[in-house]
């Protein structure tokens, strides 16, 4: 599998198999291990974010533990993108009784 389309495909048909959440700072959220995150915050990340994302999965990688160093990296990279643009959500949200 090589193509954005495939993968999605891939990732969309895969279950919720084990507790996984969101990986946007903050939201605890479950999703299928599969998915980077939910819907809502899936879609806040620039498109290139979610390119490089796409680009650097691989299938199975949720299932074997072991993402690539480039996927690692993308991971970062977001989560760094994530604290600098929306500081304030992340404040907000930390600040919020638990559930």
């Amino acid at each position: 599998m090589t193509t954005i389309s495939q993968k999605a495909e891939y990732v969309k048909s895969q279950p919720q198999t084990r507790r996984h959440h969101c990986h946007w700072t903050g939201c605890d959220k479950q999703v299928p291990p599969a998915m980077w995150g939910c819907k809502k915050h899936w879609f806040m990340l620039p498109i290139g974010l979610r390119n490089k994302i796409w680009a650097a999965y691989q299938p199975g990688q949720e299932i074997d533990g072991k993402p690539s160093e480039k996927y690692v990296a993308v991971a970062r990279e977001v989560r760094d993108w994530i604290a600098e643009y929306h500081r304030q959500e992340i404040s907000r949200r930390q600040a919020e009784p638990p559930k």
